[in-house]
C-alpha cells in the first residue's frame, strides 16, 4: 500500500494488445506521449510556461501512470475529474481541461482501453472513460464570432502553420492564424509595435469563452494607446453645442442614472 500520496495523482489504464492484457511492456509509446499532454493539461490549464515540475513513473496493475507535482494542483486535478464524472458531461469544464479528456475519450474509443483517474491509494477513481462513456465537447455550444484585440505584436511567421503572437494585458500571448502571403506583403517590421487586431473565432454561446486555438487573423492597424489632449478637446467642442440648453449638466447626469435624491 502506497503510505506517500501527497502531490500525486495516477492514470490506470486497462485493456488488451492484441490477445495480450495491457501492460507496461506491450502500452504503446503513442498512448504515453498522449497521457503526458493530458495531464499537463489538467494540471496546469493555462500556464505550461511556468508551471511546477511533474515526475512520472509507470508500475504493474495493467498499467498505472503516476504522476507526482504539487499537492495543491494534484487536489485541483482530482476536483475537476470529479467535476466530469458527476456531471457525465464536459461542458462544465474549462475549455483546455475539456480538450484534454475528449482527446482520451477518443483514444479510448481507438483502442478499446478504459483509463480511470484516481489518487493512488485509492481504488474508486474519481472518473472513467472507456469506449462506452461518451464524454465529447458539445459543439452546439459554440458559434463563430469576431473580436477586437490590442496589444504588442512579439512574434510573426512559422515553418509550417503561419500565424502572429499578440502580447495583450486581459489574455496574455495569443496566437491568431494568418496567410503567408500576408505576412509577405508587409514592407515594414511588425514586431514589437502596438496594433488592434481583428480575428474571427469560436465562442461559446453560454459562457462567452473564446476558443483561442481558433483565431484567425481578419485586420491588423497600427494603435497608439497615448492619451491625445488635442483629440479630446476637438470631441469635446464638437458635442458642446449639444448640452448648450443643459444648466446644470451634473444634475441632469444624476437624473439620467437615476441616482438623484
Amino acid at each position: 500500500m502506497e503510505m506517500d500520496t501527497s502531490g500525486k495523482v495516477e492514470i490506470r489504464v486497462t485493456g488488451n494488445v492484441g490477445n495480450e492484457p495491457l501492460s507496461p511492456e506491450n502500452f504503446d509509446i503513442r498512448e504515453i506521449k498522449g497521457l503526458f499532454d493530458v495531464v499537463e493539461t489538467l494540471l496546469y490549464p493555462n500556464q505550461k510556461i511556468s508551471r511546477n515540475p511533474i515526475s512520472f513513473s509507470m508500475k504493474e496493475g495493467s498499467v498505472r501512470n503516476i504522476f507526482k507535482t504539487t499537492a495543491q494542483s494534484a487536489a485541483t486535478f482530482i476536483t475537476i475529474v470529479s467535476l466530469a464524472q458527476k456531471s457525465g458531461s464536459l461542458d462544465v469544464l474549462d475549455l483546455n481541461t475539456a480538450k484534454a479528456l475528449q482527446e482520451v475519450q477518443k483514444s479510448a474509443v481507438r483502442t478499446g482501453y478504459t483509463y480511470e483517474f484516481r489518487t493512488p491509494g485509492h481504488e474508486i477513481p474519481a472518473l472513467t472513460i472507456s469506449n462506452r462513456t461518451t464524454f465529447h465537447i458539445n459543439e452546439n455550444l459554440w458559434a463563430d464570432a469576431e473580436f477586437y484585440f490590442y496589444g504588442v505584436l512579439i512574434n510573426a511567421g512559422g515553418k509550417e502553420k503561419t500565424n502572429i503572437h499578440l502580447q495583450t494585458k486581459d489574455n496574455g500571448v495569443i496566437i491568431l492564424a494568418t496567410e503567408r502571403e500576408f505576412l509577405q506583403e508587409q514592407k515594414d517590421n511588425l514586431l514589437y509595435k502596438r496594433f488592434m487586431v481583428r480575428a474571427t473565432g469560436r465562442q461559446n454561446i453560454t459562457t462567452g469563452v473564446i476558443d483561442m486555438s481558433s483565431l484567425r487573423l481578419v485586420e491588423l492597424t497600427p494603435y497608439d494607446p497615448s492619451y491625445n489632449e488635442q483629440y479630446l478637446a476637438k470631441l469635446i467642442k464638437r458635442a458642446s453645442h449639444k448640452w448648450s440648453d443643459v444648466a446644470d449638466a451634473d444634475q441632469w447626469l444624476s437624473e439620467i442614472r437615476g441616482t438623484n435624491g
